[in-house]
């Protein structure tokens, strides 16, 4: 057996994941789950059989935002190799550590994705509060198991990391799913690491297999793949997107990843590795902010949206927050399908202050206003009624800049495209 142990215990691994990944040539893998006598099986619409311990509203949340996950997993795997998932996935969620550890659960971790001749699961450590990291990890190890399904095997070992450590790092909106994201603790570590010489060259990590990959688990190797995927997906307005689907869909079929590569990229990996170091070495600080703003204001605007619907009406910005705030904000309470977590709401209001300043039109139908430093507005745009809400989603207007002698233009021209062109993966409700 194989498993992906704990990374989150390296010191330079700041994120704290907890995770593991387990590949079994066993067939007793899932008859050893010695499981808690209250855990029940729960078969909503959507992509996943849950079984859990957790509260419901708990459980609600975790159902919610990991179908939109799905989806967005879905999406992009049909994108690359055709086909669907269509048998529900199995979730086990755990409140408790002894309950997670006597079902399987790998000491340390905190999500799990197993797969043996018996069948295969999802399991994560709930808590009573669901964390930012957690919700990291679930989505890491949810992408995991989509990729199972659709292939039968894994990708290879940096691609499949890195691609579930992109997912990893998607945002939640209420409606959408947002992935793209740099988080700037990470932008700066992955500068760090490339400018200290912490990370293998690329040969060597596309080359690794996952018995090196379990065997040295090293924080860096997590970063490495992620920047490399980010590089494939987003450099030079996406020049590496179709070349990289190209080389998964030759893996698809057979050829080895080796080969794969070279067919694709060629055997330079050199030239691979200095344009990959240049893209993360030029990115600005903090390059997608605007969408991080996008997200916020998306998320905000879900909660606004809903109030209006409920009658509550805001001549201000600020009312609408001292309302979100103090605890007479309007919201549709479960069973309701237009209901909305309380903890991402308290998320995006905690966010807000940091990401611009907030402002109303003074419309019929208002408008909720996110005013970046930069200049640039993102507008949250609802439509709704009495007891309906249709669709929110946001529109942004920059500033524009000019060029400099210095190519500040491009700069900028770049970092618009990258937070323009991530992806918003929504569900109309």
């Amino acid at each position: 057996m194989h498993r992906r142990k704990n990374a989150a215990l390296r010191m330079h691994r700041l994120l704290l994941l907890q995770v593991a990944f387990v590949l079994s040539v066993g067939h007793t893998v899932l008859a050893k789950m010695d499981l808690p006598a209250d855990l029940k099986t729960y078969n909503p619409p959507g992509f996943y059989v849950l079984h859990s311990d957790v509260p419901r509203l708990m459980l609600e949340q975790i159902w919610l935002r990991m179908n939109f996950a799905a989806g967005a997993y879905q999406r992009r795997l049909h994108g690359i190799f055709g086909g669907a998932v269509t048998a529900k996935q199995p979730f086990y969620l755990f409140k408790n550590y002894p309950e997670y550890y006597a079902a399987g659960g790998l000491p340390g971790s905190a999500g799990e994705f197993y797969v043996g001749y018996s069948g295969q699961r999802l399991m994560a450590m709930a808590g009573h509060e669901i964390s930012h990291q957690v919700w990291h990890i679930i989505q890491h190890e949810g992408f995991h198991q989509f990729t199972f399904a659709f292939l039968g095997r894994m990708l290879p070992p940096w691609a499949n990391e890195g691609t579930a450590e992109y997912f990893g790092e998607g945002l939640f909106t209420g409606n959408s799913f947002v992935t793209g994201w740099i988080p700037p603790y990470r932008e700066k570590r992955i500068k760090w690491e490339i400018q200290h010489h912490k990370f293998l060259s690329i040969h060597k990590m596309r080359l690794m297999p996952y018995s090196q990959w379990n065997d040295v688990l090293m924080g860096t190797n997590y970063d490495e793949a992620w920047s490399m995927i980010y590089f494939l997906a987003w450099a030079n307005h996406q020049k590496y997107a179709a070349p990289f689907t190209r080389y998964l869909r030759l893996f698809q079929h057979g050829v080895s990843s080796p080969l794969a590569w070279a067919r694709v990229f060629g055997t330079h990996d050199a030239d691979f590795e200095r344009l990959w170091k240049k893209y993360w070495l030029s990115l600005p600080a903090n390059a997608t902010a605007e969408l991080y703003a996008r997200v916020q204001t998306q998320t905000l605007t879900n909660y606004f949206a809903r109030a209006w619907s409920l009658n509550q009406k805001f001549k201000t910005a600020a009312v609408f927050f001292h309302a979100a705030t103090d605890g007479t904000l309007k919201q549709y309470v479960l069973p309701s399908h237009y209901w909305l977590p309380p903890s991402l709401l308290a998320r995006a209001l905690a966010q807000a202050p940091h990401v611009g300043t907030w402002t109303c039109t003074p419309t019929h139908v208002p408008r909720l206003v996110c005013t970046m430093s930069t200049g640039t507005k993102i507008i949250g745009i609802f439509h709704a009624s009495r007891g309906w809400v249709g669709r929110v989603h946001v529109r942004v207007v920059r500033v524009t800049h000019h060029s400099s002698a210095h190519g500040d233009g491009k700069i900028n021209s770049a970092v618009n495209a990258l937070n323009a062109n991530a992806y918003f993966d929504t569900v109309a409700q």
